[in-house]
Parts: C-alpha cells; sequence; structure tokens
C-alpha cells in the first residue's frame, strides 16, 4: 500500500450468513485548506442518510425500521459513509466542497470503528427480518436495498473513505471535487453494487491503486455486494493504467442476479433514489 490508511482490524462482516439475492475504509495530518465561507458543518448539521422525506411506498413494518435505526444515537454518531454515499443529499451537497467534503469524512473516520461495525451487522441482519423489510426486500424495494447494502458495505468504505494521500488529503475528497475528472469518484460506489459504468476511465493515481486494493480485500467475500463488481471494474482499469495497475485474482464472480444500479452510473443511481424520496 502506498497511502495512509487508518489502523483497522480486518473481519468479515455477518451481517448476512448467505450471499445477497440482489447485490442489489493514516497517518499523516490534513494539509492546510484554503477557507470555505460556506463550511459551517458541525456535528448537529452533519449530512445523514436518508436526509429526505422518505416514501410512503413500505410496508409499515418497513417503515417502523427505518425510523427506528435513523433515530438510533449509535447509528447516526457513525456518519457511515457506506449509506452515506447514495442516499444523504446532504452528503451530496458537501461534495461540492473540498473543505465541507474533508469535515464530513472527519467525522466519518473519527469514530469507533468496531462499535460502528457492531451496528452496521445488527442493522444488516435485522432488516431482513418478517417483523421488519423481509417483504420490501424481496419487492426489490430501492431505499431497501441502499441500506442493506449500505450496511454489509461499512467496513470497505470505511477504509476506502478515510485513505489519504501523501500530502493528507481524504483521496475521496480529491476524487469527488475532481471537476475535469467526474469518473474518479465511481469506483468508490463497487461495493454497493454499483457496476463501473463501461466507458468509464478514471485517472490512474496511488489513491486509485490503493483504494482498489482495500476493495480487492473483501470482493472474495460473497456475503458483500463488492463481490458482485469488483472483478470486471479491475480489469476495465487495468485496460486504461496497465495490466498490473490492480489486482485482479479476487473470488471469481458468483451467480444470481446482478448488482444493483449495474451498468447504471452513480449519479442515475442518485437521481433513482431522489425519485423514489417523491413517490
Amino acid at each position: 500500500m502506498h497511502l495512509l490508511a487508518r489502523d483497522h482490524v480486518h473481519t468479515t462482516s455477518t451481517a448476512d450468513s448467505q450471499s445477497p439475492t440482489a447485490t442489489k475504509k493514516s497517518a499523516s495530518s490534513a494539509s492546510s485548506l484554503t477557507t470555505d465561507p460556506e463550511a459551517t458543518t458541525t456535528l448537529t448539521s452533519m449530512p445523514q442518510p436518508f436526509d429526505a422525506v422518505l416514501s410512503n411506498n413500505f410496508t409499515s413494518s418497513c417503515q417502523n425500521f427505518f425510523q427506528t435505526f435513523l433515530s438510533n444515537s449509535t447509528f447516526t454518531d457513525c456518519h457511515p459513509f457506506s449509506l452515506l454515499l447514495q442516499t444523504s443529499s446532504g452528503f451530496f451537497d458537501a461534495s461540492k466542497s473540498f473543505v465541507r467534503i474533508t469535515q464530513t469524512l472527519d467525522a466519518t473516520c473519527k469514530v469507533d470503528f468496531h462499535q460502528c461495525a457492531a451496528v452496521m451487522n445488527e442493522f444488516g441482519r435485522a432488516i431482513k427480518n418478517e417483523s421488519n423489510c423481509a417483504v420490501d426486500y424481496a419487492q426489490d424495494s430501492p431505499l431497501v436495498l441502499q441500506a442493506y447494502n449500505g450496511f454489509l458495505a461499512y467496513q470497505p468504505l470505511y477504509q476506502a473513505g478515510c485513505l489519504r494521500d501523501a500530502r493528507g488529503n481524504y483521496c475521496f475528497a480529491n476524487a469527488i471535487t475532481n471537476t475535469t475528472a467526474v469518473v474518479d469518484s465511481y469506483p468508490y460506489y463497487l461495493p454497493l453494487g454499483v457496476s463501473l459504468p463501461a466507458t468509464s476511465r478514471p485517472t490512474c493515481s496511488t489513491c486509485l491503486q490503493d483504494t482498489m486494493a482495500i476493495f480487492s480485500s473483501f470482493a472474495g467475500n460473497t456475503t458483500q455486494p463488492i463481490s458482485q463488481t469488483y472483478g470486471d471494474a479491475a480489469q476495465q482499469i487495468d485496460v486504461g493504467c496497465g495490466p498490473t495497475f490492480v489486482n485482479q485474482t479476487a473470488a471469481p464472480l458468483k451467480g444470481g442476479a446482478g448488482g444493483i444500479g449495474a451498468g447504471l452510473t452513480p449519479m442515475f443511481a442518485l437521481w433513482m433514489m431522489l425519485i423514489a424520496y417523491l413517490l
């Protein structure tokens, strides 16, 4: 690994003992940042998952489950990158500013990782219970699948989201604010089951290389959505960056339904989320 990553214990997610039926994470401090007059992010104004009004297109038991986990202070204090990435309009707004997205990632990374991972595993198991969202999950409810994949992908996206470059800047902050290469942020959606668009050519940087190395270590776990998206993405990146740029030796993709959003760009996935909120 070339970059600076947070210390962590690599543990296999126990959110589900079965493969998903549909795939439906630093040593140097950050360099000085230019002051952003709009950067007033505080702990109370931090982006939160599912921060828009949820649709009524839920079973009552599933709606109650969402209300329960979204009001759980242990969960909200984790500021989970894996759930913010696809479901938070506040996170989308913060991503427009290097300062604000850095502040958000600071909050995401300065948590008790083990406690947060345990919480995500617990909710990942609970969401598919008959008394919660089993019916909605079986019906491929977009918000339920996004929540489920976000719970599952907490560890790989914590490690990738907290990865810094040699200057101490978050790799994700570099990627999401790079307006000349908007595709640089697309690999971060792989752990959520979103395939890399076929024409995407992310910048061949050390950040990309080390982010994919993190993802590679999870891709052999068939309970992780990235087991369905990593292989094709690694091959595609190696086409643009060289045959050995990233590791292609993850476990072969398993059968079954493709990843959610397969073939969709992350931006289109976001639009689908917003449309679902309005239903």
